[in-house]
């Protein structure tokens, strides 16, 4: 891969991180802000609770990417532990094509969503749902460059745990 690919790729995983952390911290922020208002004003805010889910939406999708990046998302790896190296390789390939093939279908239908929901708005901010949605795609959509790149990565032989956690671009 190229200097300007490495540095892309980094980029991204700086981005991905950026935003799920900020979104994180914002809604410490507005969940912090409502019980605020709510409990030690009495006088709660109407936007609060809709702007908490919003942001949550976000993070569980931008979240979910960051955590194929790292390896983390929950398997029954038993199988691939107990294989040799050969089949193993085998069982990943299938499974991460599997795995790929069915992100990339939740991307095509989110984006469909989307297309549904663009023209309605919330309720208390006015904010349209196509913004809040957006997070599904674009989440299906990051997962699925994790997935291929440890794909590839498992292709070219490279140890299955270190291709999918690699904060390195694939090589």
């Amino acid at each position: 891969m190229t200097e300007a690919g490495r540095r892309l790729w980094r980029l991204l995983a700086f981005t991905e991180e950026a935003i799920c952390y900020s979104f994180l911290a914002l809604l410490v922020v507005i969940t912090s802000l409502q019980v605020f208002t709510r409990y030690v004003l009495n006088a709660p805010l109407s936007w609060t609770e809709e702007a908490a889910r919003m942001v949550f939406t976000w993070i569980i999708f931008i979240g979910a990417a960051l955590i194929v990046k790292r390896g983390s998302h929950i398997s029954i790896d038993y199988l691939a532990k107990i294989l040799p190296a050969a089949p193993r390789r085998w069982l990943l390939l299938v499974s991460h094509a599997f795995t790929l093939t069915v992100v990339l279908i939740l991307a095509v239908k989110g984006v469909h969503l989307l297309q549904i929901t663009g023209a309605s708005e919330s309720p208390a901010l006015g904010i349209r749902w196509v913004y809040v949605y957006a997070a599904f795609p674009l989440g299906m959509g990051l997962m699925a460059i994790r997935y291929a790149a440890a794909l590839v990565a498992v292709w070219r032989g490279r140890e299955p745990d270190a291709a999918a956690a690699s904060l390195e671009p694939p090589p």
